[in-house]
């Protein structure tokens, strides 16, 4: 059963926060999800087993979902406000040390709370096909399933933004996937703003500092078919920065790797949630 609360976040945004699993006793993971996303685009894998022997929680990003949407730019600009509100759901739901999974724009988020909170309250990072470069210097991370849909993920009309919405989401899977949950992700992307989609698309930054800073361990997983948010993002974004980091890559695999390969994505997450816990 999935538990939904709400948390305080930065300036008084409230986040959607969905919690499943033991309240205690277990290992924690926290799930960021990625652009005009939703905490449900975890859903599988909170259902799933790995809920008998972790809390498994997953937030509503400000802007996004069930989250309070704050008007203007700078409440999305500003990264400060987004490592607020990791840190208030980490402290309101009481995770010690947990494992942060980050799936696309979630890098950013997390890139964030590394910049402005560090490292000292988590257990792990677990990147998966994320972003840890943005803007006109990180283009060439990117691929076509982003790029030629990018224009129409700004627009402020409703049916080139829904157009350009299903193009998207068709190019992150490179594996069949339920049509209902495409449906359901699409749907996901309807309800965030223009100002929030223009804001966090208006990004340029580059999180390698914190990176080679970051003293906890550090995981990869990304689809080696991924055409959003290509495999070099991985490779030269987060290997080549983060200490003793290590990558998993998996073959057939677009930008949904906790969808299209559900059972390899749990494998690898328990693993290396094990692995993590060992080197507190």
């Amino acid at each position: 059963m999935l538990r939904t609360c709400f948390v305080e976040g930065s300036g008084g945004v409230r986040l959607a926060v969905s919690d499943t699993g033991p309240s205690s006793g277990v290992p924690s993971v926290l799930f960021v999800h990625g652009l005009a996303q939703s905490r449900h685009a975890w859903d599988t894998v909170l259902q799933g087993g790995l809920a008998r022997s972790h809390r498994l929680v997953a937030v509503d990003l400000r802007g996004h979902g069930d989250s309070d949407k704050p008007e203007g730019d700078e409440p999305y600009v500003n990264g400060v406000h987004f490592a607020g509100d990791l840190e208030a759901v980490i402290q309101r739901l009481g995770l010690e040390r947990p494992v942060v999974v980050s799936w696309s724009y979630g890098g950013v988020v997390v890139g964030d709370y590394l910049r402005h909170r560090g490292d000292a309250a988590l257990g792990g990072l677990f990147f998966v096909a994320a972003s840890l470069k943005t803007g006109k210097p990180a283009r060439a991370l990117f691929g076509p399933g982003m790029m030629s849909n990018a224009r129409g993920l700004l627009s402020e009309d409703t049916e080139t933004y829904e157009a350009a919405a299903r193009a998207f989401i068709g190019a992150c899977s490179a594996r069949r996937v339920d049509p209902s949950l495409a449906e359901e992700s699409v749907r996901a992307m309807l309800r965030v703003p223009p100002n929030v989609r223009r804001a966090l698309l208006s990004r340029a930054e580059d999180y390698s500092v914190e990176l080679e800073r970051c003293g906890r361990p550090v995981a990869t997983l990304h689809g080696e078919l991924d055409l959003v948010v290509l495999p070099a993002m991985s490779s030269e974004g987060v290997l080549r920065c983060a200490r003793a980091a290590r990558g998993t890559w998996l073959p057939g695999v677009g930008h949904l790797p906790f969808i299209e390969a559900t059972a390899d994505f749990e494998a690898a997450l328990a693993r290396f949630v094990e692995a993590a816990k060992s080197a507190e």
